[in-house]
């Protein structure tokens, strides 16, 4: 799945963005709400509810950071709240760590019980506990319990769940990086498909877009995962391609899909001389060619370009890529001369072959010790 993602706009220093996932998740909420309640524009007010109650968790998550002298300059929004950054998923200010993390669920349930308080004062007519809790069809229900179920949600021990998050730190330091995040990922898992059946059964739409996004991050606790384990010492020279073949983007398509045939690569640099200005990959070549007629490469190319330096930490430059969205590759640079690319599938390779080399060097390390 490719990530992607649009800004709202910066507050108070913090630029906030939206997540494809949360983008995703709108159409799977007006269908369901079709299906069950027959109106879809009711849907629409459910998602809204839910990046209400989504927004509240944040507020509440960053006022505790801020006291605690941790600052946030960009939050990705999704169904389940912002992804936890790398560095602060691997915090270790225990002191501050367990009063941040329960701050966004407070601040979900304080939200929820004050309007229930608040509903029931106005008006005794309703039952907040009628099922379902959240529906399109009773939107004053649904969000006060959209408040209240978001905040019970991350006190689960599911990555990247706020509970989830204390229980990887705490499994790295008592176990290691690497069966501390394994651990922790198998857990996220379980608890995610749990959502997806229980949310299938009761044709719940909450359920099903929380299961759905916790699944679907999981491949990032899974990069994480690798991250701690083979990468975490890991540069980008070290896992770069080297020999690597470029298009030009005054190529044809035709000319460029045919050259493409000599290469494995999955994603090819478009240089301009000596500079990198954009990426296409081999199927994107061939749709604009089916779709479009023989053009040019650089109409057809993603102009999204992201470089890392030969000595900048593998993670760090993969963290900042998945942030940015659209980049199909990185460009490994040393003295400003592209000297390597990480591609997808050229990454998967050579970590591969990295864990396998650092495995049967400790084989060979024992072996002689012996």
């Amino acid at each position: 799945m490719r990530v992607w993602s649009i800004s709202l706009g910066k507050y108070f220093g913090v630029e906030v963005r939206l997540h494809s996932l949360f983008l995703l998740s709108l159409p799977v909420i007006v269908i369901l709400a079709s299906l069950l309640d027959g109106s879809g524009m009711r849907g629409v007010g459910l998602w809204l509810l839910l990046l209400s109650a989504v927004l509240v968790r944040e507020i509440g998550h960053g006022l505790a950071g801020a006291a605690a002298g941790y600052s946030v300059e960009r939050l990705e929004l999704m169904p389940i709240g912002s992804m936890p950054t790398e560095e602060e998923s691997s915090t270790q200010h225990s002191r501050a760590e367990r009063p941040i993390a329960l701050a966004g669920p407070l601040a979900n349930f304080a939200v929820g019980i004050t309007m229930a308080l608040l509903m029931y004062a106005a008006t005794s007519q309703i039952n907040l506990f009628t099922r379902p809790w959240v529906t399109a069809g009773h939107l004053l229900r649904s969000a006060i319990w959209a408040q209240i179920l978001l905040g019970g949600l991350h006190l689960l021990p599911a990555y990247p769940l706020d509970a989830g998050v204390l229980l990887r730190r705490q499994l790295r330091r008592l176990r290691g990086d690497g069966p501390g995040m394994r651990a922790t990922a198998g857990l996220s898992y379980a608890i995610a498909l749990a959502l997806i059946v229980a949310g299938s059964f009761m044709m719940n739409p909450w359920m099903l877009v929380m299961g759905c996004t916790l699944l679907l991050t999981g491949r990032t606790a899974a990069t994480a995962q690798l991250g701690g384990g083979a990468a975490g010492d890991v540069k980008a020279g070290d896992v770069m391609l080297t020999e690597f073949f470029t298009l030009s983007g005054s190529d044809t398509l035709a000319d460029a899909l045919v050259r493409s045939v000599h290469s494995m690569q999955d994603v090819f640099p478009v240089v301009r001389g000596e500079l990198v200005v954009g990426s296409i990959r081999r199927d994107a070549l061939m749709q604009s060619l089916h779709a479009e007629g023989n053009g040019y490469v650089q109409s057809a190319m993603n102009r999204t370009v992201d470089t890392a330096d030969v000595d900048e930490p593998l993670l760090k430059a993969l963290d900042r890529v998945q942030r940015s969205g659209g980049a199909q590759l990185i460009s490994v640079m040393r003295d400003d001369r592209v000297v390597g690319i990480l591609t997808p599938n050229s990454l998967t390779q050579s970590m591969g072959a990295l864990g396998a080399a650092k495995r049967m060097n400790r084989v060979f390390a024992a072996q002689d010790d012996e």
